[in-house]
């Protein structure tokens, strides 16, 4: 058994930075970066499951295993995921073209040995988790699902856009047990610019819990009856590329030691900040920092 699956596609990106092209392909994408930040906080026992073309399956191997990432699972795909990204230092990324789209992964794909995992994290890159897969996901598994919901997608231009509305809604009610999406996110899912508002819709709705990550306001957590805030640090961002998915990942680092959701929260604000001091998903990170940064913000942790 596992103690983490994550699922969801590689990104092989063509990054500027500060209008300086940085040379090659980078690997990055919120699956990635989950699985990077689980390994940096020393769960071993943990695979990555996602597709890639033939053209960077070599590639990816070497970059795991460079990476310390334990175990992977490649599925063949015809485009390997990617776009062009513009960079500048303390701002949001922009994504300016596709590079490629991953498959789809499908039921088939998927071994049943993953679905014995403590925790499977859903971490797509363009949709490629649909309806179908979360549903059997969740009705075959008993492990904890969480998801990194991602609202790109790309149109019949290979133009990126934005999803109408979360593909999991109803369909999944109450199999998905915690939904994590940033503030802007939740508001796209929702309609609702209210973070706890948007909370209460995602948990009538989708899943059993929802946790809002705020960017320097901390995050919320909503279990249908209270919420709980979790403050902020000041820190010195250098890349904000990969927050929400280090936040998953300090999150899961908490579930796996029985921790409240509300500590888990907090891990998560703490593996998010030292996240936040690298570039993409070169950063340094130690359990052992995360742990005594986590109890000095579950201090000031508010309920309402």
């Amino acid at each position: 058994m596992y103690d983490i699956a994550v699922i969801g596609c590689p990104s092989y990106d063509r990054i500027t930075r500060n209008s300086i092209e940085i040379p090659g392909r980078n690997l990055s994408g919120p699956a990635v970066t989950t699985a990077v930040t689980a390994t940096k906080l020393a769960i071993e026992n943990m695979v990555i499951i996602g597709s890639i073309s033939t053209e960077f399956s070599s590639q990816l191997i070497t970059d795991y295993e460079n990476l310390g990432i334990p175990e992977y699972y490649i599925i063949e795909s015809p485009e390997t995921g990617g776009f062009e990204i513009e960079c500048n230092d303390g701002e949001e990324p922009a994504f300016t073209s596709v590079l490629g789209i991953p498959k789809a992964l499908g039921i088939r794909d998927i071994p049943d040995e993953f679905l014995s995992s403590k925790i499977i994290i859903l971490s797509p890159l363009l949709q490629e988790v649909d309806t179908e897969l979360v549903e059997w996901i969740c009705s075959s598994s008993d492990s904890l699902i969480l998801m990194d919901p991602q609202i790109k997608t790309v149109d019949e231009n290979r133009k990126l856009t934005i999803i109408s509305e979360l593909f999991v809604e109803s369909k999944t009610r109450s199999f998905i047990d915690y939904i994590i999406p940033n503030e802007h996110d939740a508001f796209l899912i929702t309609g609702e610019a209210d973070p706890f508002l948007a909370a209460e819709i995602i948990v009538d709705s989708i899943a059993d819990h929802c946790i809002i990550t705020l960017d320097s306001q901390g995050s919320l957590i909503y279990d249908g009856k209270i919420f709980s805030i979790i403050p902020s640090q000041t820190i010195e961002v250098c890349d904000v590329r990969g927050a929400e998915p280090a936040f998953v990942a300090g999150f899961a680092y908490g579930l796996l030691d029985n921790q409240a959701a509300s500590d888990c929260a907090a891990l998560g604000t703490a593996t998010a900040g030292f996240k936040l001091l690298g570039n993409g998903i070169d950063f340094h990170l130690d359990s052992a920092q995360v742990r005594r940064r986590a109890a000095e913000i579950s201090l000031d942790i508010e309920t309402r």
